[in-house]
Order: structure tokens, then C-alpha cells, then sequence
């Protein structure tokens, strides 16, 4: 299984900013229009960094004219399949924060210059990047404890246990997963146990497995509770101020992974997790999942999966929703999330899917739901290039429809 939630590669990461438009039938210009979309929502990967997550740098004037000519930017940009930023941010469904989604008018700016004279205008002083995500303290640092050489087939589930974090109880505020290596790791989940008889239990399964961990195709085991996750895409995640999620004193944690070696390099993987820990919060969170049920039919431009949950909060008569995911893999086209209140409410609306880029969107403010109301996914696949039924499954060519949403109690 896959989170967060998850690609052509053409932009990173940007923000919300507002453009000088050009007069009235006047094609955009580079400097000061163009650099300015592409400083802030492409170069943080797009670099001229060697060691660079993109394939190609958007950096500079040469740089933008060359891929203009030889990527297909203009399509990757027009129908929002770069930035990676899928949910929706045009009012209709939440107001989100830190987002990727280029308005209607950055949008129109870099099409029409790609596709007209690309033209460079009067240089200007250059924009300043954004700063790159990082975590305020690394407290305590998750290893897998070995180089693991994931096995010949396409996917092995392999889990870690990790010793316990701390003699007290901790809150999770900020987690970085760091992938040992990336071609092999395509997800990696952090449990908590859930009582000392269940840590036995893992720890007696762990003793009969004679290679490193021990196999966990499906799941981690019972008393086993799922913290945080990876899957492609994720970065650093920071929680909303004043919330974490409990990382329970004197209990060790179990490090789940899925290896699949389709495209290997052939080299090992020592996964590494940077926990920013508190040891109080004023908002204790959970991540709530919501899973559908997928049975899709073959050969169907839009195949559904639909699930429902019930939200039962105990003693609370309400809760407060900071934000979601949603996890699917390669024929994920889209995805909703509502809260059936009357009327369905909108909680995430995705407007496209890439299984490489699956991270977590914040709402600018939490949404509150209430005790006894239901809370609705639905998926969206692309099955025309199946000849049969695809159905639930954590190998990457089966599916998965689950929303995760991150919860204040």
C-alpha cells in the first residue's frame, strides 16, 4: 500500500504570483513576465544543479527557449499536468496554502510564449527562488539499520522494526522521508504499536524471518497503527501549528516498505525517516482513512470507485479537517472527497492525478465535521488498456482508492 499520496517531469513547486500582463496584443516577454512563473514554480527542480530532481533546468533565458522547443511544456502546463499540483484552488472546493496551482493567467503567459516568438524583453534583476521546505528540528532520526537488496521480483513488502523514539510519549510535527534509493522505494508507511503484547508479537516475527525485517506483504500486523507515510512526490511535511500526532512512549515502530525493482538501479536501499518531535501539543491529530471499493470494469475512460465512512469521534460531537491526500497508482485519473451534509461539501477535489507526485494538500483554515455525519471518496481511473476486472491491491499494477485526512480531535 501507497500514501500519500503520488510522472512527467516539467515543474516543482510555486506559488500564487501576480503577473505583470502584457498590453493588448502584445506577446509576453522573459524577463520580468516568463522567469518570474518559472522562478517560482519550476526551478526548485528545474535547476541548474546537477544534482537536480528534474531532468532538464528552466533556469535562465537559454535554458526556457531550449525546453520551449524540445519538452512539451505548453501541454504539460495547459492541461495542469505540471506544476504537480492537482487540487483544485479556484474557490470551488476549499482555499488551500503552499499551492502549486498556476491561475488561468500564469497559465496563458507561458503557453502563448512558448508558442510564439519567445520573446526576451529588458533584463531585469532576477526573482529569488523559494526557500526549500525544512524541517525546523530533527529530533530523532528513523533507520532501517541495514542496506536491504530488495528481491528479484517486481514488489516486496519488507518491514523494519525501529527502537522505540523516546521514554515519554511524543508528538509528530514534522516528518522527512529519505528514500535510500529512489528507483526501488515506492512507498514507505511508519507504524506505532498498539499495546507491549502486540511490539512481542512483531518482535517474534521479526526473529523468524532470517533476512533483514521480515516479509509483510499484507501490512505490518495486527497491533500495528499507521503514524505517517511516503509515496513519490512527498517532500517535507510540516503539520499545522500547535498539532501532532502521538508517537507512544517505550514502543518501538515499524518501518513498512514497498520495494518494486521494475526499473532498478541494481543498488541497495537504507530508507532513512527525520522526525520533528514535540513533547505537547494543544491539538492532539490522527490521519483518518477513507478506503473505496474498487472493482473496475476493463476498457472504461472513466471507471469509478466509491467508499463511504461514518465518522464516529467518541465523546466529541465535532472535529476539525486540516487537509487530505488521496492514494491511487497508475491508472488514477482524478479523485473527490466529500462530507454528506445535506448537500455533499467538498472537501478535495483533485484535477488530475500522477502517481509520481502524491503529497498532502493543506486548507488555508481547518473545515470542521461533526459526529454522525459520513464522509465520501470517489476515484477515477482510466481502464481502456485492461481486458479484465482491476481490483483492490497493494502491487503497483493493482489499484487502490483511499483518501487520507489529516484530523484534529
Amino acid at each position: 500500500m501507497r500514501i500519500a499520496p503520488l510522472f512527467i517531469l516539467l515543474a516543482a513547486c510555486g506559488n500564487d504570483t501576480a503577473l505583470d500582463p502584457p498590453g493588448p496584443g502584445a506577446e509576453p516577454v522573459y524577463y520580468g513576465q516568463v522567469e518570474r512563473i518559472l522562478t517560482d514554480n519550476c526551478v526548485e527542480c528545474h535547476s541548474d544543479n546537477p544534482d537536480r530532481l528534474a531532468p532538464f533546468s528552466l533556469e535562465g533565458l537559454e535554458n526556457a527557449r531550449s525546453a520551449a522547443e524540445d519538452t512539451p511544456l505548453a501541454f504539460s502546463v495547459m492541461n495542469r499536468v505540471m506544476p504537480p499540483y492537482y487540487a483544485k484552488n479556484d474557490g470551488s472546493c476549499q482555499t488551500f496554502h503552499g499551492t502549486k496551482w498556476l491561475t488561468d493567467e500564469q497559465i496563458d503567459t507561458l503557453v502563448t510564449w512558448t508558442n510564439g516568438a519567445r520573446l526576451e524583453g529588458e533584463p531585469v534583476a532576477p526573482p529569488t527562488p523559494p526557500t526549500p521546505a525544512k524541517l525546523p528540528a530533527i529530533d530523532k532520526t528513523l533507520d532501517i539499520g541495514t542496506s536491504y537488496m530488495p528481491k528479484g521480483s517486481a514488489d516486496d513488502y519488507r518491514c523494519f522494526v525501529i527502537d522505540a523514539v523516546a521514554t515519554t510519549d511524543q508528538y509528530l510535527t514534522g516528518v522527512h522521508v529519505r528514500p535510500g534509493n529512489a528507483t526501488v522505494v515506492h512507498h514507505v508507511i511508519v507504524n506505532t504499536l498498539t499495546s507491549d503484547a502486540a511490539q512481542q508479537a512483531i518482535l517474534d516475527r521479526d526473529a523468524l524471518d532470517a533476512a533483514p525485517g521480515y516479509e509483510c506483504t499484507n501490512g505490518a500486523g495486527e497491533g500495528t497503527n499507521f503514524l505517517t507515510g511516503w509515496a513519490p512526490g512527498a517532500g517535507v511535511t510540516i503539520f499545522p501549528a500547535d498539532t501532532g500526532l502521538l508517537v507512544p512512549a517505550n514502543r518501538k515502530l515499524v518501518i513498512q516498505i514497498h520495494y518494486n525493482s521494475s526499473n532498478t538501479n541494481g543498488q541497495p536501499d537504507r530508507t532513512l525517516v527525520d522526525f520533528d518531535l514535540a513533547a505537547n501539543v494543544s491539538k492532539r491529530a490522527t490521519i483518518l482513512a477513507v478506503r473505496g471499493d474498487v472493482n473496475l470494469p476493463p476498457r472504461q475512460v472513466d471507471a469509478t470507485a466509491v467508499g463511504t465512512q461514518l465518522l464516529q469521534l467518541g465523546n466529541l460531537a465535532s472535529a476539525r479537517v486540516w487537509g487530505g491526500a488521496i492514494h491511487m497508482h497508475t491508472r488514477g485519473t482524478g479523485a473527490q472527497v466529500h462530507v454528506q451534509r445535506g448537500g455533499d461539501q467538498c472537501l478535495l477535489d483533485l484535477d488530475g492525478w500522477s502517481f509520481h507526485w502524491q503529497h498532502f494538500y493543506w486548507y488555508e483554515q481547518p473545515y470542521t465535521v461533526n459526529k454522525g455525519e459520513t464522509l465520501r471518496v470517489t476515484c477515477h481511473y482510466d481502464t481502456t488498456g485492461d481486458t479484465q476486472n482491476v481490483t483492490w491491491g497493494e502491487g503497483t499494477g493493482d489499484e487502490m482508492c483511499l483518501a487520507y485526512l489529516y484530523v484534529s480531535l
